[in-house]
């Protein structure tokens, strides 16, 4: 075992963080995380990351678990800022409903158990806004042609054209938003997801029949994929959301043989083992059981 994610096909999609960012509230009372002014953006492969990725979102649900109904809490919105800063909003506006063409749409289907709403369907304007609720006049203009719609923004941030959805354009900007609590509720999902995982896979030896973990809470409708042809041929998979690549990361972490997810013995902190006997994350951390170990021991005599 290498401490690799296993990831069957080509996995590669471009994806947009910022390098600073700030927590805003609307006259409503919702906090949202979005970029400063002035922040600039670089271009990454969440997958190329996939597995700081996948930890980084188990250990920010994990406190958003222990801190249960302390969202504004600086704690918590201290480990908001660093993970933003690594990799970015989730993308929510694109994972949340079925359409595809999210930008020019006059109503929205929602994907049940989506973190925006529990209605099954929004008029396409008031959903679009609730990711640009602080977006002054003149600065993002939806423009409908004949065949198409374009999204004009006043500012320097990138531009996609081709394949790629014209919502990207949006997620990409400065002007976009996610509610907190939207990206806590995914974390927290993934963390408790991943709680009963162990506790199921523990018991395993007891299972008389398979177990679904936590029913309908993935719900990654629109991943595509192409057929790609080099020296072999291969499967290309494709994202717009990285609340989507997360979730496809997940998967492919706890269900593949050569690869053990688990919780260090001794920081209860998720990791990803080198060997199937590797009880502690670090060699710090299994020095330290060692020690209180010894200790408990001495106690005893």
């Amino acid at each position: 075992m290498e401490g690799r994610i296993a990831l069957v096909g080509s996995f590669a999609t471009d994806w947009i963080k910022y390098d600073n960012y700030q927590f805003k509230t609307t006259e409503k009372g919702e906090t949202y995380i979005l970029p400063t002014e002035d922040a600039v953006f670089s271009m990454y492969n969440p997958f190329n990351v996939a597995e700081d990725l996948l930890l980084d979102l188990i250990q920010m649900g994990d406190k958003a678990l222990m801190l249960e109904g302390q969202e504004n809490s600086e704690e918590l919105k201290k480990e908001l800022l660093i993970f933003a800063k690594k990799y970015g909003l989730f993308g929510f506006i694109s994972s949340s409903v079925y359409n595809r063409n999210v930008i020019g749409e006059s109503s929205m289907l929602m994907i049940e158990n989506n973190p925006i709403t529990k209605e099954k369907v929004m008029e396409g304007k008031e959903y679009i806004y609730k990711f640009i609720p602080f977006v002054e006049d003149g600065e993002v203009e939806f423009r409908e042609y004949r065949n198409y719609v374009d999204v004009v923004k006043r500012e320097d941030a990138p531009k996609f054209y081709g394949k790629r959805p014209i919502v990207m354009d949006l997620i990409f900007s400065r002007f976009y938003s996610e509610e907190i609590h939207w990206i806590l509720g995914f974390a927290k999902m993934i963390s408790t997801h991943f709680n009963q995982l162990l506790m199921y896979r523990k018991s395993s030896s007891y299972l008389t029949e398979q177990v679904t973990i936590l029913a309908g809470k993935f719900r990654t409708e629109k991943i595509g994929f192409t057929i790609n042809q080099l020296d072999k041929t291969i499967i290309s998979w494709e994202f717009d959301s990285l609340k989507s690549t997360i979730e496809t990361i997940y998967g492919f972490a706890v269900t593949d043989e050569t690869t053990l997810v688990d919780r260090c013995k001794h920081c209860n902190n998720a990791f990803i083992a080198t060997n199937l006997r590797a009880k502690y994350c670090s060699p710090a951390c299994r020095n330290r059981a060692n020690v209180q170990k010894s200790r408990e021991n001495a106690a005893k005599k």
